[in-house]
């Protein structure tokens, strides 16, 4: 056997040379381990591609006793592989190789008694990966086997190397392509001489390119003259500044022009560079013919927004006095619904102003011309309403002498104001119904029927959710009333808006009554604040007109009015309500934050939020300290 081993060199390179030339990539590499083993004699050979990250070794072609083995990967701790891969270089083991290296899983089955591997190197050095002999007997040291080994290792190594090149290669195209064809930019290369070379797949899109291509085709023909004239001159400049290297971006859109003659706008940025000692262009065209129409519509609808803002505002929103965000809100509702014809529902406390908000809406509205006819339907005898209402004519009833207008003929063409809703009778919300849906009605005692054309604004401080399950109010009702619904904010979400509305009811009081009184103190608008206002704007407005009346040496009077000044006033739940510790320390804290900012942070003094909670000053200061309290800006 050894003397077949010790075949002549050149014979043995001869044979494996011509086994193998012919291939390339992964046929030669199984060309080369099978004849390899075939002419050295050998149990086994694999070449392999070192996976650095995993420290593994993963078979390019493996033949083993007369076979390939397919899809093999190696982990080279504690195997004679560590040794070629670690020492770069030739790891020769002539026998006992399974008792070398215990750990190694795969010779014993392998049948390994002999080992040899030389790793496959990049031209900088680096590990690409390994050549490996086995043998299931001894391999004696034999100077041409070494000889053939490292060439065909070389031949091997190169193959690698190309392969890896290779495969970069490819994946780099692989991107390019994903990245040029992944966007929905239009790209289009063209030469010198304005012609088309290359064009992406989001350019056969935008331009509608059916059954033909855009290679050859002139760039010109994508855009109009004036784009076109542009474009020129862009290019002229560009290139006058020698500055290739740089994207040129177009501030104006351009006008481009598709297969079918269609037009739109598009951004255009431009790049050039040299290929083969030709200048070729990139223009990159995004389509913006939405984005335009979306920007136009969008400023037209703001434009419109602010002129009607602007009139509302000049026109009629003195009289609902406010500025934090709740009643914002709900004066922005009221812009959004004044000029359709939609019924509204305005839900609220008593006492909010609810009837202020519908004044709003009509007064902001087409109907304003017309009037708006309002109906307190708490106000008057269930078996009045209906009168009211509708009108009715002589000899309806007991004491009808004559023939009388209801309030929805007063209100036709104008708006009719239904306050307190949740009032209205059951039969008769059956007729309001029917006024909604078909805008007809009967005057009491009467069989002819009336035509009105009317916009319903209802409000109730009652749940007409709950009133529905008492079956006290009707639900098919309820949704049309409820078509575009406002919740007005109660007096004790509204911040700062207790002031500003304590001063004008001041104002207007004491110039309608003729009175010289001081105007209220900061420490009486801050007592003002800390009050809860179960009667809402109402209850203010009575608390200001006693503070008036009853003020002393021209002194507004406020300590005798407010029950538990500073305090809001629980109700009967919250009384029966067990606080634990952690709650009361919060409960402190936020009121101690509260009387902060009411007071913009002035901690002593007149005004200040020692005297409003009726505390030391270092009483105060150490519970600031005490609960970590830190500034805030109030807005």
């Amino acid at each position: 056997m050894e003397e077949r081993k010790r075949v002549p060199a050149l014979i043995a390179l001869k044979q494996i040379i011509e086994t193998t030339s012919e291939f390339t990539g992964k046929a030669f590499f199984r060309a080369l381990v099978k004849h390899l083993s075939e002419i050295l004699d050998v149990h086994g050979v694999w070449v392999t591609e070192y996976l650095e990250e995993h420290y593994k070794l993963k078979a390019l072609a493996f033949w083993l006793n007369g076979d390939y083995v397919e899809k093999y990967e190696y982990s080279i701790t504690d195997t004679p592989c560590q040794d070629v891969i670690e020492n770069q270089d030739l790891c020769h083991i002539p026998d006992k190789v399974v008792d070398l290296y215990p750990k190694d899983t795969d010779l014993k089955p392998f049948g390994a008694v002999s080992y040899m591997g030389i790793s496959l190197k990049d031209i900088d050095g680096k590990i690409l990966g390994h050549l490996a002999l086995l043998d299931n007997k001894p391999m004696p040291e034999i100077p041409e086997v070494y000889a053939i080994f490292k060439i065909f290792a070389s031949r091997a190594g190169a193959e690698l190397r190309r392969e890896i090149i290779q495969r970069k290669v490819i994946e780099s195209e692989s991107k390019l392509n994903r990245l040029v064809n992944g966007t929905n930019d239009a790209i289009l290369e063209f030469n010198s001489e304005f012609k088309i070379t290359q064009s992406n797949q989001a350019a056969n899109q935008i331009f509608e390119v059916a059954n033909k291509t855009f290679i050859g085709t002139d760039i010109k023909t994508v855009f109009d003259y004036a784009s076109l004239t542009q474009l020129n001159s862009a290019l002229l400049k560009y290139n006058a500044a020698n500055n290739t290297k740089s994207t040129l971006h177009l501030e104006e859109p351009l006008v481009c022009i598709n297969c079918k003659g269609e037009s739109f706008p598009a951004k255009i940025n431009i790049s050039s560079y040299h290929f083969e000692k030709h200048l070729y262009y990139a223009l990159y065209i995004r389509n913006i013919k939405d984005e335009v129409s979306n920007k136009l519509k969008i400023k037209e609808l703001n434009v419109e927004t602010i002129m009607l803002k602007e009139k509302m505002n000049a026109q009629q929103f003195n009289y609902i006095i406010g500025k934090s965000e709740p009643i914002k809100k709900c004066l922005d509702l009221v812009i959004q619904v004044a000029p359709t014809d939609a019924n509204v529902l305005i839900l609220g406390e008593t006492g909010t102003g609810k009837e202020l908000f519908a004044k709003a809406i009509h007064e902001s509205s087409g109907r304003k011309s017309k009037p708006m006819i309002t109906l307190n339907c708490a106000a008057l005898p269930s078996e009045l309403i209906e009168s009211e209402l509708f009108g009715h004519v002589k000899g309806a009833f007991t004491g009808a002498l004559t023939s009388r207008e209801g309030r929805f003929s007063l209100a036709d063409h104008g708006t009719i104001f239904l306050d307190e809703i949740a009032e209205l009778p059951l039969p008769l919300q059956a007729k309001l119904l029917r006024v909604i849906q078909e805008g007809t009605f009967e005057p009491v005692g009467s069989s002819e029927t009336k035509k009105v054309d009317v916009r319903i604004i209802a409000a109730t401080h009652r749940n007409l959710e709950k009133r529905i399950e008492e079956g006290k109010f009707r639900e098919d009702l309820f949704y049309r009333l409820n078509v575009f619904p406002i919740n007005i904010p109660p007096l004790r979400q509204r911040g700062n808006d207790i002031i500003l509305i304590a001063k004008a009811f001041f104002e207007k009081i004491t110039k309608n009554k003729a009175l010289y009184v001081m105007p209220p103190t900061t420490k009486n608008l801050n007592k003002l604040t800390t009050y809860n206002w179960p009667g809402n704007v109402r209850e203010l407005q009575n608390v200001i007109e006693r503070g008036i009346i009853t003020s002393s040496d021209g002194n507004f009077n406020l300590d005798s009015i407010l029950p538990m000044p500073g305090k809001p006033i629980p109700d009967e739940a919250e009384n029966s309500r067990i606080l634990t510790s952690d709650q009361l320390l919060k409960l402190e804290k936020d009121n101690i934050i509260k009387a902060l900012n009411i007071t913009n942070w002035k901690i002593s003094g007149e005004g200040g939020a020692a005297e409003l909670l009726n505390l030391p000053r270092t009483t105060l200061t150490s519970k600031i300290k005490k609960f970590r309290i830190k500034p805030v800006a109030i807005g």
